[in-house]
């Protein structure tokens, strides 16, 4: 009997879920050429395009594979490649207007992206995937099993009727749970879950819009402020469209790579756009923050643009590399 209360209380499945996942010496490498790529890209674009210079315009484009480092390999990974292809950079780009708040809204960037990747990627997935619920059945079955025993030794056999009927009803359960019913109820977890994020997306902007007061409102490029909540909330929108059409017409696989990575692509512009235009009120404008929604007004209007734009170059790299790391996985030391 112990041994069965030792199985019931040993989980195995949420022993795989971690902030940092398992160092591989491809996992090493592939980290440094993200890295490499990062500072290369955002190179190349600044000799192209030079205004790419200013630390406000180089934050998009070295931001994106930040965003797929820490979707692919957690938070602190994600912070850790922000952080250093930030710095990394400055040595080939002449910092114009730099200060660290910059660099804070890189590494912003890997954080978030890891902790939206982790919880979708691995807790909603583990929670809800075939071989959990069939562990989760099991251990109640076990447990029945148990209370069996001990009705059994007190002669109680109205009660243990009602207990071996409760685990024959269990047994058939687990015999209809297959890859299909829990890819479909994966699908439509991540579908709920989504839309409910990106509401508190916009429920989250139209406060902060609404509270502000009515100077700083009428300091910025959109003076009223119903317009900029439907400006700001509009890719959000489009998104949760989007997320509902794809749930009925795109592969459940690429469903399930693409709703994570919607979701924290709004999030993160709710949450770059005040530090972006934080960092550029301090470097490029006076420092008073009665301005900030001069510069807010500025990273608005390129918002929705930004959202569906890193929404599919991160699905597609994503897809790409996320082939190469789970290749031949159980190599490391």
């Amino acid at each position: 009997m112990k041994k069965i209360l030792y199985k019931v209380k040993n989980n195995n499945i949420w022993k795989e879920i971690s902030l940092f996942p398992k160092w591989t010496i491809k996992n090493m490498v592939l980290v440094g050429i993200l890295i490499a790529i990062s500072v290369s890209f955002t190179i190349v674009v600044a000799q192209i395009v030079p205004i790419v210079n200013l630390p406000t315009y180089k934050f998009s484009f070295i931001g994106l594979p930040v965003k797929i480092t820490g979707f692919i390999f957690g938070p602190i990974i994600g912070i850790f490649v922000g952080i250093v292809s930030d710095f990394l950079s400055l040595l080939f780009i002449p910092p114009a207007g730099y200060n660290l708040v910059y660099t804070l809204a890189t590494a912003v960037n890997g954080l978030i992206a890891g902790l939206f990747g982790m919880y979708f990627n691995q807790i909603i997935k583990t929670a809800f995937s075939k071989d959990f619920r069939i562990q989760r059945i099991g251990q109640k079955i076990n447990l029945y099993i148990i209370k069996y025993k001990i009705l059994k030794s007190n002669n109680q056999y109205s009660k243990m009727n009602k207990i071996a009927n409760k685990i024959i009803s269990l047994n058939n359960k687990k015999k209809y749970i297959n890859d299909l019913t829990t890819y479909n109820t994966l699908s439509n977890i991540y579908l709920f879950v989504g839309l409910l994020l990106l509401v508190i997306v916009i429920s989250t902007i139209s406060w902060f819009i609404m509270i502000a007061p009515e100077y700083a409102i009428q300091d910025g490029l959109i003076r009223n402020r119903y317009a900029l909540i439907g400006l700001m909330c509009s890719g959000t929108v489009m998104m949760m469209c989007f997320l509902v059409y794809s749930r009925f017409r795109f592969k459940t696989e690429t469903y399930l790579k693409l709703v994570p990575i919607v979701v924290f692509c709004s999030f993160l512009e709710l949450v770059n756009i005040p530090i972006l235009s934080f960092a550029d009120l301090i470097s490029l404008g006076n420092g008073q923050t009665k301005d900030i929604f001069v510069w807010i007004s500025q990273h608005v209007l390129s918002g929705p643009i930004k959202i569906w734009f890193n929404t599919f170059v991160i699905f597609y790299t994503y897809s790409i590399v996320s082939k190469l790391i789970n290749k031949n996985n159980k190599l490391s030391y």
